[in-house]
């Protein structure tokens, strides 16, 4: 036998080797079985990763292109950071409000024929979308006050930037002066992958309607479990002086008035404090925004997704969509205040989190917006609790390992203030609509 060829024998054998070895690491490794570590040293303060930035944390969800013969809305974190930050050199001036509680005004104003428009799931402050992305836009009285908004659009033709608080039916406006060639530059990239909406909403307000059915990728992730340390650290105010309590059969850890359980049977994280003093003015951003900011990258990319009166939502996204999932997984669930306690903050959250994606080429084709919006008005839905209608992925763990999780696109819609799979909201319609 040549030489050449006991190389060739031995290069393949490896290769078989390793790949026995992922495939147990994966499939069957006792290090994918529900545990948590407990041996770790209670004096061991991991030191923090990076914080994230607010512009990280509150970047819109969604970017609506109007032109004159068409508009199209991606979801590209990318290009949306990227218009963000050409957006940083525009020149704006005085914000003034130019609509208050005036419907056929609200509706003639709202109107966009040429330009960009970033939109929420749900309201977020004015003065904090500002702080956050460096425009330098004279806020005059508003600096101060408790202004919100759920879209902000850039308006080519009239020269303008005027953002749009749909509950309290209110806009407020600024003119403005930027490039628009190199935005324009950018969002004609190729790597863009936009989807053609209705230029009039069809079925809700806040949002523009899908045309046509869309297809998107089916993921899978390697899942990962993240130490108890990386929340001590994020959530208490003195994480080095934290201790836990050897004779509950959970895992608890306490200082003061700080408490945090890890529930073994579910890998969930319940935190509750108080409040920690603050130079900025309160509200549930400023106050909820340090204890995500502080868990970094642990668990992926996180962002604000969702907010109901002193309760906020911050979801982990892929690819621009959402992840939902059971028992906190995919979520960081804050609550500011209780009707005891104005200064008490909850927090819920998972250690689980996924953290490696597995190459995949299935695809998942989904109904338009409005095909879905008539499917649940058919059987029941009550059009006036219908508020929005996305496309999340849905958290499937695999039966055969825990180590490798499905995510699997769908609609998902809010419905009387909470968030529902549409095909879960169909099935439960019969006994909702009965309450």
């Amino acid at each position: 036998m040549k030489i050449s060829e006991k190389f060739i024998r031995i290069g393949l054998i490896l290769m078989v080797a390793l790949s026995l070895y992922f495939s147990y690491a994966i499939w069957l490794s006792p290090a994918g079985k529900t545990s948590i570590n407990l041996e770790e040293s209670n004096s061991q303060v991991i030191e923090s990763q990076s914080y994230r930035k607010a512009s990280e944390i509150y970047l819109p969800l969604h970017l609506t292109w109007f032109q004159t013969d068409t508009v199209k809305e991606t979801n590209s974190e990318n290009l949306i950071s990227q218009i963000h930050g050409l957006i940083e050199g525009a020149r704006f001036g005085k914000l003034t409000e130019v609509v208050e509680a005036d419907q056929e005004k609200f509706n003639q104003k709202k109107s966009l024929n040429e330009g960009i428009e970033f939109s929420y799931n749900a309201p977020y402050l004015l003065s904090g979308y500002v702080k956050a992305f460096g425009l330098n836009i004279d806020l005059g009285s508003v600096q101060n006050e408790d202004v919100y908004f759920t879209s902000v659009q850039f308006d080519l033709k009239d020269e303008k930037v005027s953002f749009i608080d749909y509950d309290q039916r209110t806009i407020y406006e600024a003119s403005l002066s930027m490039d628009w060639k190199e935005i324009e530059h950018d969002l004609n990239s190729s790597d863009v992958n936009w989807t053609p909406v209705f230029r009039t909403p069809e079925s809700i307000e806040t949002q523009h309607s899908i045309k046509e059915p869309m297809k998107l990728k089916k993921y899978s992730y390697i899942l990962s479990q993240q130490p108890y340390t990386v929340f001590r650290n994020a959530f208490f105010s003195q994480p080095d002086a934290v201790k836990n309590n050897d004779e509950s059969t959970e895992l608890i850890f306490y200082d003061g008035n700080e408490t945090m359980t890890i529930h073994s049977e579910n890998q969930i994280v319940d935190f509750r404090g108080d409040l920690p003093t603050i130079d900025e003015p309160n509200n549930i951003f400023t106050d909820s925004f340090p204890y995500v900011s502080k868990l970094g990258g642990a668990l992926g990319n996180v962002r604000y997704f969702d907010r109901n009166k002193n309760t906020i939502d911050y979801r982990i996204f892929v690819e621009g969509f959402p992840v939902f999932g059971s028992d906190s997984k995919g979520k960081v669930g804050i609550e500011i205040g209780n009707e005891q306690v104005n200064n008490q903050v909850s927090i819920q959250t998972s250690l689980n989190t996924i953290q490696v994606p597995i190459p995949s080429d299935e695809e998942v084709e989904l109904p338009s917006t409005d095909d879905v919006y008539q499917e649940l008005v058919d059987n029941g839905a009550e059009e006036s609790k219908i508020e929005l209608i996305i496309v999340g992925y849905t958290w499937q763990n695999i039966e055969e390992t825990n180590r490798v999780v499905d995510l699997f696109p769908e609609w998902y819609v809010k419905y009387q203030g909470e968030w529902y799979s549409a095909n879960d909201l169909l099935t439960k319609l019969p006994e909702k609509e009965a309450e």
